[in-house]
């Protein structure tokens, strides 16, 4: 957009051209105490996600944004810096599933047959006509002879299946280990761990990932996927699950999950990891990594020191200690 500029002291003028921030447009709220000219700008979450984005790959921090006038609150700018982190944690070393299948009304090449006068151009195979006209140098190209079409068909309903993609399979610890009525209000884990898989689900959704969620302390519930949102707005919704503020059994949630279905699939557990059956648990995660891409957890306590001797415990119950960790202080 143009906008004029007026010096103030000799009345020069000049009409600029400026760009439209790439933060998206701000709306300036109160002034910050101590900030002088500075104000206040109060983010969206889906805002302040895309800022993140932006001023982290240009190495940009909050004193940076403070300086440029814009300021935000501590707290949202460690909320924001921490769902990058899981963003960051979740996508990294992905792996794809080897499947490719056909979604309903999905339009696929499955033959060639020859050209004829009257056909589209555009079916036109010429690699497959090359092929056909090999050693027929005075045939080369001739429609109905060794010109090709492409020949497709469409997938029925009836045939419906999903397309090669991502899967997540995203498991929380909701035992009794993970929550704190101590803290006076403050976050405990199991809260953190939910805020955490929820933005999991949320990145699935947005990048066209497959989301599975489970629940487990000495019991495990599985979420069904029509009822994740739900679960994740309605705590009504979320006690219905029968498996909160109980013991430690991490094999409950592993074994609702067969292992055809873990094939070529990304495991995320969210907990503490103070779990109860390691034997059993170091067992099935040997049959886990013969079809599952990707382990990952989200380990999650109060202190460092907690964090630290809970990284090797963690490490240890994966074959080969292949797993990645991202450890979460709260």
């Amino acid at each position: 957009m143009k906008i004029k500029i007026k010096c103030t002291k000799c009345d020069w003028e000049a009409e600029v051209e400026v760009k439209v921030s790439p933060i998206g447009s701000l709306k300036p709220g109160k002034k910050v105490k101590g900030s002088g000219k500075g104000i206040k700008i109060k983010f969206p979450k889906e805002q302040l996600d895309k800022m993140m984005e932006k001023v982290g790959s240009l190495g940009a921090s909050r004193d940076d944004l403070s300086k440029m006038g814009i300021h935000i609150p501590l707290p949202e700018w460690n909320d924001a810096r921490e769902r990058k982190r899981i963003r960051d944690f979740v996508k990294k070393n992905l792996r794809v599933s080897k499947e490719l299948r056909k979604a309903e009304g999905e339009r696929s090449q499955v033959s060639t047959a020859p050209w004829q006068m009257g056909d589209s151009f555009r079916d036109i195979d010429l690699a497959s006509s090359e092929v056909k006209a090999m050693g027929v140098e005075d045939l080369r190209l001739v429609p109905g002879v060794t010109l090709q079409k492409r020949v497709f068909e469409t997938t029925k309903g009836k045939d419906r299946d999903v397309l090669k993609g991502y899967k997540f399979f995203t498991i929380v610890d909701v035992s009794g280990s993970m929550f704190d009525h101590s803290r006076g209000g403050k976050i405990d884990k199991v809260t953190k761990a939910l805020l955490l898989a929820e933005e999991t689900w949320k990145i699935c959704k947005k990048c066209g990932f497959q989301f599975n969620l489970a629940l487990f302390s000495d019991k495990a519930n599985r979420v069904p996927r029509k009822r994740i949102k739900a679960f994740f707005k309605d705590e009504n919704e979320r006690a219905t699950y029968s498996c909160w503020n109980g013991g430690t059994i991490l094999s409950k949630a592993l074994d609702l999950y067969r292992l055809d279905e873990l094939k070529d699939g990304n495991l995320v557990i969210m907990s503490d990891m103070d779990i109860a059956d390691i034997e059993i648990v170091e067992k099935k995660m040997k049959q886990i990594a013969s079809v599952t891409n990707s382990f990952k957890v989200v380990l999650i306590e109060y202190k460092i020191k907690d964090l630290i001797k809970r990284i090797k415990q963690t490490q240890d119950l994966f074959p080969n200690k292949k797993v990645e960790i991202l450890r979460i202080e709260i």
